[in-house]
C-alpha cells in the first residue's frame, strides 16, 4: 500500500514549483540583523499554505516573530505523528561574495544566503505536504510542517514547540547532511575565560602583570592537559567530544602591559558528560595554575548572556522506527542510505530532550556551504529530500 501511494503521490510532486519555492524564500532577507528577521519569510509560507488548502497557523513566540505551523491528516492516531521541522532565519549576509538573495541556479546548484541553510530544506518539507493534500491521501495520524524562529540564535521557536506541541511522536529536522540519515550530534557549550592583569608602561614591564602572558599558561594547560582526556571520550551515536579555542583579545596597544585577556571557548560534549562537567573542567585547569602563581587571576563563565539555557546532544538510536523509515525511502528515492552524526548543533535536541519526541536530522545540501560566503544546494538534494519526506509520511503517519 506504501509503494502504491508513494507512486501516486510522486506524480503530484512538481518538481519545477518545488524550486520556485525555493527561489522565493531564498529571495525574502531572513537574516540576523534585521529587527524582525522571520516575519516576511512567516508571512509568506503561512500565505502559501493556506492557498494550497493546508491548516496553517502564525504563532507569536517572541513579541512578533512567529512559527509557522500547518497540519494534514485524520490525527486520529496520536502515535502516527510526524513534524518535519525547519528554521526560518539564516546567519547574516555581509560576509557573502554573492547576490544573497537572488538565488542563481548554475550547474544544478542553487545559489544565496538559505540554500542550504535552510530554505531548500523548507521548500522541500512544505511541498511534501502539498503534494499529500493534492493527491487526497487519507492519514490516520497526522503531519506537520513548523517553520521556527531563532535556531541561529537561542532556538526560541524549537523551544516553544517543545513546551506547546504539538507532541508528535517522531520529527525530521531538515538541517542539510547532503541527504544522509545524522542520528545524533554532541551538546554545545561556550565558555569564556577572561584574565585579569595589571596594566603597565611597556617601557616599564616590571610594574604590571600582563594578561596574555597568563593566558598562555591556561592555553598550554588546555593542550597538555585537557585534550587528551577529551579526545578520548565518544558515543556510538555522536561521536567523540571536542574542545576550540576560537577567540582571543588581549591588551590595548603595544606600548602598554596587557591587563586583560578574553579568551573564548566552543566545547562540544557527549552522553556521559554535561555543560557542567565540561565548564567545571576548564575551572578545575585555572585552579590548578592559580595555586602555583598567585598572580593569575581569571574568571570563567559560560556565554549564555544570562539566559539560563542548554544547548543538549540529540541521540536517538539506530535500530528505532524513524531511522528504519528514513533508510527505507533514501534507498527508495536516492538508491543509497549512510547514517552518521551530524557535526553540528540542532533544534533536534530540544525537540527530544524537551518535547519528547523521537527525532533525526535529514535534509538537502551541505554543511560546508552552510553559513559561508558563497553558499548553495544541489537542486537534486532538494527535489529528492521532498520525496524522503513524502515517504517518511506515509509510513509513519498512514
Amino acid at each position: 500500500m506504501v509503494q502504491d501511494n508513494l507512486k501516486l503521490i510522486l506524480k503530484e510532486v512538481n518538481e519545477k514549483r518545488i524550486i520556485e519555492l525555493t527561489e522565493k524564500l531564498i529571495s525574502i532577507p531572513s537574516h540576523h540583523g534585521l529587527n524582525e528577521p522571520e516575519k516576511g519569510i512567516g508571512k509568506f509560507i503561512y500565505n502559501y499554505l493556506c492557498e494550497e488548502g493546508l491548516d496553517a497557523e502564525l504563532i507569536p513566540v517572541a513579541g512578533s516573530r512567529c512559527n509557522v505551523l500547518a497540519g494534514y491528516g485524520s490525527g486520529k492516531n496520536n502515535e502516527k505523528t510526524l513534524m518535519l521541522e525547519g528554521h526560518m532565519d539564516t546567519v547574516d549576509v555581509k560576509n557573502m561574495r554573492i547576490d544573497p538573495f537572488k538565488a542563481i541556479i548554475k550547474d544544478g546548484m542553487i545559489y544565496g544566503r538559505g540554500a542550504a541553510d535552510m530554505k531548500g530544506a523548507l521548500a522541500a518539507m512544505i511541498s511534501a505536504l502539498v503534494a499529500l493534500k493534492k493527491r487526497g491521501v487519507e492519514l490516520n495520524g497526522r503531519a506537520y510542517f513548523a517553520g521556527v524562529i531563532d535556531e541561529e540564535f537561542w532556538y526560541r521557536g524549537a523551544a516553544y514547540l517543545a513546551q506547546n506541541g504539538p507532541k508528535t511522536r517522531y520529527a525530521i529536522v531538515g538541517e542539510p547532511t547532503g541527504l544522509d540519515i545524522h542520528n545524533g550530534h554532541r551538546g554545545l557549550v561556550w565558555v569564556e575565560v577572561k584574565v585579569k592583569g595589571k596594566y603597565a608602561h611597556g617601557g616599564t614591564p616590571e610594574l604590571g602583570i600582563n594578561a596574555i602572558e597568563k593566558m598562555n599558561k591556561i592555553i598550554t594547560e588546555i593542550k597538555e592537559v585537557l585534550y587528551p582526556k577529551i579526545i578520548n571520550r565518544t558515543h556510538p551515536v555522536t561521536g567523540p567530544s571536542y574542545l576550540n579555542l576560537g577567540y582571543i583579545h588581549g591588551g590595548t596597544q603595544p606600548s602598554t602591559v596587557a591587563g586583560e585577556c578574553i579568551l573564548q571557548i566552543d566545547r562540544r560534549w557527549v552522553p556521559g558528560e554535561s555543560q557542567d562537567s565540561a565548564v567545571r573542567e576548564i575551572r578545575e585547569i585555572i585552579t590548578g595554575l592559580v595555586s602555583k602563581d598567585p598572580e593569575l587571576s581569571a574568571e570563567v563563565s559560560v556565554m549564555d548572556y544570562g539566559l539560563g539555557i542548554e544547548f543538549p546532544p540529540l541521540v536517538c538510536e539506530e535500530n528505532s522506527l524513524l531511522i528504519s523509515v528514513l533508510k527505507e525511502g533514501s534507498i527508495q528515492i536516492t538508491g543509497r542510505e549512510k547514517i552518521s552524526h551530524f557535526p553540528a548543533w540542532t533544534d533536534g535536541s530540544i525537540l527530544s530532550r524537551d518535547g519528547g519526541i523521537e527525532t533525526a536530522v535529514l535534509g538537502p545540501g551541505n554543511l560546508e556551504s552552510a553559513h559561508s560566503d558563497v553558499e548553495f544546494c544541489p537542486v537534486r538534494d532538494i527535489i529528492n529530500a521532498a520525496k524522503i519526506y513524502i515517504y517518511s509520511i506515509l509510513r509513519l503517519c498512514g
